[in-house]
């Protein structure tokens, strides 16, 4: 199952339904325990039972909406397959599942929309990205985290060189020739990019893989790798439109390598940008936090993150404030314990950070900058 992608989280974000359930749980790829991962989620489907009633759906609504999390229990071939966390959000019209390398606790949410923070570290600190295997053989895309990587499934992206050039120039097809021995290999003569001929076809087929690509990539800001030869990737930057592909890739041929091997490589990359980032917004908001550009105050920051004005907002991992909060009158309420139709604050805080174009990172007590459970840097102040 692919990872959740930053377009997959705007949707589920606006995806508002009365009665809207998350539910969060921690699951296991292995062992023993996986046969206490369904027992553990029919608990949590009861809470969510019990919530939705409170909330005054009747239960013949509560009982349909439910059944989708009710089926997986007895299916035992999707207990087999699970990672680090197992997440469900089920509405009326449907459960959008997904199977994640994110260690979360045990939580169910109901309210008017889906609670999404415990997702956020996708997108930060264990981010996911996407590596691009590249030959002129062969071309494969994959989401992966720092644990997981996947394949997608990619459409209108020639998968060679040779695909490429057979339906933009017939005539390339006389270039090619077999592997001796496979009888089947398309390869494009010479081992590199060779003659001014060979590095204009190479570069066609590398722009059409790009152009194939978008459709993945446009709505992403995840951070894309290349692995592949030497003398392809400065060709791939050549026509390269996606912002985000990261300046150092992986060399050698990714056809022989195995996929958690190049996982693991580009992971050092990856890891090394998100680090530097990390370490530039703690100094940052370090720097400002005595000012009135950067707080630690939730009435303060929640009105802010809702109005695009918050560009990085740390928060507690498995932290909680429940209330209400109206953004016409900016009104705000909170509670020790959660009332119905409460909401939890600090979730939207980071939510409606991260929609509008803020970073959220989102850290264990220790790694705070602040003793706080919420801490904001504001894109600019406004005018007293």
């Amino acid at each position: 199952m692919p990872l959740l992608s930053q377009s997959e989280f705007k949707r589920l974000s606006q995806s508002a339904s009365d009665y809207s359930a998350s539910i969060y749980l921690p699951t296991h790829a292995a062992g023993p325990e996986i046969q206490q991962d369904p027992i553990r989620l029919k608990n949590l489907l009861g809470e969510a039972e019990t919530k939705l009633l409170e909330a005054g759906m009747n239960k013949r609504g509560v009982q349909q909406l439910l059944q989708p999390g009710l089926d997986l229990l007895e299916d035992d071939t999707f207990w087999r397959h699970q990672s680090q966390g197992l997440a469900l959000f089920m509405t009326a019209d449907g459960m959008a599942l997904y199977r994640l390398p994110l260690a979360f606790e045990s939580l169910v949410v109901v309210g008017d929309r889906f609670h999404l923070k415990p997702l956020l570290p996708l997108f930060s600190s264990d981010r996911y990205f996407y590596l691009l295997a590249l030959s002129q053989n062969q071309v494969r895309l994959f989401q992966a985290t720092r644990y997981h990587i996947s394949e997608v499934e990619l459409e209108r992206v020639p998968t060679s060189l040779a695909e490429a050039l057979r339906y933009d120039d017939p005539q390339a097809q006389l270039q090619f020739h077999n592997v001796s021995g496979s009888g089947s290999v398309p390869t494009y003569h010479g081992h590199g990019a060779g003659t001014d001929d060979n590095k204009e076809n190479i570069q066609r087929f590398l722009r059409t893989v790009n152009e194939g690509l978008h459709p993945y990539l446009n709505q992403e800001n995840a951070p894309l790798v290349i692995a592949s030869v030497d003398y392809l990737q400065p060709i791939y930057r050549e026509v390269n439109t996606y912002p985000h592909l990261l300046a150092e890739g992986i060399a050698g041929n990714p056809d022989v390598a195995n996929p958690d091997d190049l996982r693991e490589a580009a992971w050092e990359k990856v890891a090394a940008l998100l680090d530097e980032s990390h370490q530039q917004a703690m100094v940052h908001y370090n720097n400002l936090k005595s000012t009135d550009q950067a707080t630690d105050r939730l009435p303060d920051l929640l009105p802010a993150a809702c109005r695009g004005q918050v560009d990085v907002l740390f928060t507690k991992a498995n932290a909680h404030c429940w209330g209400q909060f109206d953004f016409n009158s900016g009104q705000l309420q909170q509670h020790d314990q959660p009332q119905p139709h409460d909401q939890d604050l600090l979730d939207l805080a980071a939510v409606q950070t991260f929609l509008q174009g803020g970073t959220v990172y989102v850290l264990d007590e220790e790694a705070m900058p602040t003793s706080t459970p919420v801490a904001a840097v504001y894109r600019y102040t406004l005018a007293t």
